[in-house]
């Protein structure tokens, strides 16, 4: 409280004790006082207020650091973006092709000679569905000879229209391949069959009732691959390429299809810029806070021993070296660093690694070797991030407990200041009783003294 403030307060008072006023403002008075007391907790609270900012920049740094263990984690994980693949075909009209991480580089060679089908049968028109009532339906699977399995169907004895024969075989428990439907043409209505498999398996066969005859017949893909006879039941070939879908789309025995699977260098060229971007979010938040701003005063955590450490360990990771292999450092690939420890892609030197030296550069991170630099960098990031012991965390914890203890601090002080309050409003409600009865008291005894002499004129 200043000067100023206790002057005014001693001013009310005599004004008050000279009749001026009557009694003074007892409210008023204590919230006067009370400024004055709370100036130690005033301290308190703008220390906590300076902890919770650290505890929430270093919160920031924490998630930024999250972002580049992902980043990481994504250069070392074998089958993450470094291990995609992109692929190419010489006609794609016949064929074309997706890879997967297991992929391996290379051509390949594929003769498709003939495509996969789905079978499927229809009948004769059908003029009176009724007809059909309690009919029986067989159906084979497969070699028409050596069906794989058999399938027999009753039909209801409420049929009325073909729409409720193909709705019950559809329905019907014993139907374990076919899809039933009515389709109208220049003759009529037909039951229409189709086989839910594709391939020879998947061929019908259907006798019963009512004459059916074959509209596909279900016959496998038949193509070679890398010289090798294959025969696949539908036009997506898998597992005879290890890690690669063939997906076929017309036969021709006499063209030769060039298959090509190669590294997908963009996907890999984006892991390597999140990992820059990533690290360069921590690294500059941690330059922010040594830095003056144009007061000259730098960042709340100018002066926090972690934050040094964790720099350190930063210029460590991107500093290391696995010391064996084509590539020993991230300067090597074209990721260098700058004066202020951020990191910077050299675009020319990458893309040389990539185009001419991806198995290198493959190796560089994810090398089975423990000192692969994906592995040592992902492994550092884990004990930094540690949500308990990790540098961050760790400092969280510290300041967090000082902010806890300084609540603890404001928490008693507003105790001790209620007790005082409730003290000094009680004294000066008892000095303005005093000084609003003082006035009445003097007036009395000015009567009685002129009582006593009435020729006084005071």
């Amino acid at each position: 409280m200043s000067t100023s403030g206790i002057s005014s307060i001693l001013t009310n008072i005599n004004d008050a004790f000279s009749g001026k006023t009557s009694g003074i403002d007892v409210g008023a008075t204590v919230d006067a006082l009370m400024q004055l007391q709370r100036a130690p907790e005033v301290l308190l609270q703008n220390q906590q207020s300076a902890v919770n900012t650290r505890i929430s920049t270093l919160g920031g740094i924490a998630s930024d650091l999250s972002q580049l263990q992902t980043a990481v984690n994504d250069l070392k994980d074998s089958f993450g973006a470094l291990s995609q693949k992109t692929v190419t075909s010489s006609n794609s009209s016949l064929v074309s092709a997706t890879a997967h991480a297991a992929a391996t580089a290379g051509t390949h060679t594929v003769i498709v000679s003939q495509l996969a089908t789905v079978s499927s049968s229809y009948s004769d028109p059908i003029a009176d569905p009724t007809t059909l009532a309690g009919a029986t339906l067989t159906i084979a699977y497969g070699d028409p000879n050596n069906p794989s399995k058999t399938d027999t169907i009753t039909l209801p004895d409420t049929i009325k229209t073909l729409q409720d024969v193909a709705d019950a075989i559809n329905q019907s428990a014993d139907n374990t391949g076919v899809t039933a439907s009515v389709v109208q043409d220049a003759n009529g209505q037909r039951l229409a069959l189709v086989s839910t498999s594709s391939g020879a398996a998947g061929n019908l066969t259907v006798t019963g009732d009512v004459t059916f005859h074959q509209g596909v017949e279900g016959q496998d893909a038949l193509l070679s691959v890398d010289g090798v006879p294959v025969d696949s039941a539908t036009n997506t070939v898998s597992g005879v390429l290890t890690g690669v879908d063939l997906q076929l789309s017309g036969a021709d025995k006499n063209t030769v299809v060039q298959i090509g699977i190669n590294p997908d260098t963009n996907e890999a060229a984006t892991a390597v810029n999140n990992f820059i971007t990533a690290y360069n979010n921590v690294m500059k938040d941690i330059n922010t806070q040594f830095t003056s701003d144009g007061s000259g005063n730098a960042g709340p955590l100018a002066g926090d021993a972690a934050l040094r450490t964790l720099q350190s360990q930063l210029l460590e990771i991107a500093g290391y070296s696995p010391g064996a292999g084509t590539y020993v450092n991230l300067q090597q690939l074209g990721i260098e660093m700058q004066n202020d420890g951020t990191l910077q892609m050299n675009s020319t030197v990458l893309d040389d690694v990539l185009t001419n030296h991806y198995s290198d550069f493959q190796n560089f991170f994810q090398s089975t070797d423990s000192n692969a630099f994906g592995q040592v960098a992902s492994n550092m990031l884990l004990q930094i991030t540690d949500p308990t012991q990790g540098t961050v965390s760790s400092d969280i914890s510290a300041q967090q407990a000082i902010s806890d203890s300084l609540t603890q601090q404001i928490s008693d002080f507003e105790d001790r200041l209620a007790a005082v309050q409730q003290q000094l409003t009680d004294q000066y409600s008892k000095l303005n009783v005093l000084l609003q009865q003082y006035p009445m008291e003097i007036q009395q005894v000015s009567a009685q003294l002129s009582a006593l002499n009435p020729n006084s004129k005071s």
